[in-house]
């Protein structure tokens, strides 16, 4: 299987980073999984004049890094550690990562709320193997990388929506995304996009928004104890707009005919990052396809109480899920 490299514009999770003590100071450690602290230690390689060989551990990850997201090719090229260093030794860099180190300082949390979901999601998922999982810090560059061996975040993604670097670069709809409580949803969707591809046609919206609901959906048993918005990645004022205006939401839909449009520029107002979805409201939220698609997943679930995930997955004639789930708003 191909290496797959995801980007997601998303941003992820609570109060994490660590402060462990001699050979563990790198990792915190629970039943589940290991987060490993690659963020610490090129931080420190960066700070410290260390030799090269202190990151040698992380060789697979940086291979990723260097030929994905910075793009200085492989560990092992001429040059790789001298192109690491000049990256991230201009001076904004060098204070968003030290930013990064201390606000994650410690990621106990973190790492007991990913290890529960990821459980779950391999015991229903057995065929998809155990990632590696890392923190990295990117530059505010690749938000979500996977790969066939790694699961990794850009923890330099996740400071708050007031951080003060983040108003230069992004807008207020990014930013709402930006804080440490969307770490673990993030992880999570984008180790289900991964190895849950879509299957169906892409330029369809229905296709689509049902696939981001069966996600969302799934997600939503992953991390019971979140709110119901945060699987859609929305505040609880957005949520309820959305349910305030559900049939309208609906209407508006159905009225441009665009439930089965197989226009890929139409499809794509529903599900993309914006200030608001097009064709409603400017009070919407962006992304409505993805709250609308979740709800009728909900519904179809509702009506159909023996559905695992799997089987929920294999599930492709979108018409008919539709059909079965009676979603009337």
């Amino acid at each position: 299987m191909k290496q797959l490299i995801r980007t997601f514009f998303l941003l992820i999770i609570s109060f994490f980073s660590i402060a462990c003590s001699g050979k563990k100071a790198h990792c915190e450690e629970t039943p589940g999984i290991r987060i490993i602290r690659v963020d610490t230690d090129l931080y420190n390689y960066l700070t410290h004049n260390a030799p090269d060989s202190v990151l040698s551990a992380h060789k697979d990850f940086l291979d990723v890094l260097g030929e994905k997201v910075i793009y200085i090719g492989k560990s092992d090229a001429i040059g790789f550690y001298e192109g690491l260093k000049k990256y991230f030794s201009e001076p904004t860099l060098i204070n968003l990562f030290l930013d990064e180190q201390t606000h994650f300082a410690d990621i106990e949390t973190l790492n007991e709320e990913l290890s529960y979901g990821l459980d779950i999601l391999q015991s229903k998922f057995p065929q998809i193997k155990q990632p590696k999982v890392y923190i990295h810090v990117s530059g505010l560059n690749q938000n979500v990388i996977v790969t066939d061996e790694i699961l990794s975040l850009s923890a330099d993604k996740y400071l708050g929506a007031d951080y003060p670097l983040y108003q230069n670069f992004f807008f207020d709809y990014q930013r709402q995304l930006m804080s440490p409580d969307r770490m673990t949803p993030d992880y999570l969707l984008g180790f289900m996009m991964a190895n849950l591809p879509f299957k169906g046609n892409e330029d369809v919206l229905l296709d689509r928004i049902l696939y981001e609901g069966k996600l969302r959906y799934i997600l939503s048993k992953l991390l019971p104890k979140r709110q119901v918005w945060e699987y859609v990645g929305y505040s609880k004022e957005q949520y309820l707009w959305c349910s305030d205006n559900q049939k309208k939401i609906w209407k508006t839909i159905l009225g441009n005919q665009h439930l089965f449009s197989s226009n890929y520029m139409t499809t794509a107002q529903y599900l993309k990052e914006a200030p608001h979805t097009a064709f409603l409201p400017e009070e919407s939220p962006g992304k409505v396809g993805i709250w609308l698609g979740y709800q009728i997943i909900i519904a179809y679930m509702n009506q159909n109480h023996g559905v695992d995930f799997d089987k929920l997955m294999e599930l492709t004639d979108y018409q008919e899920l539709l059909k079965q789930s009676k979603y009337k708003p």
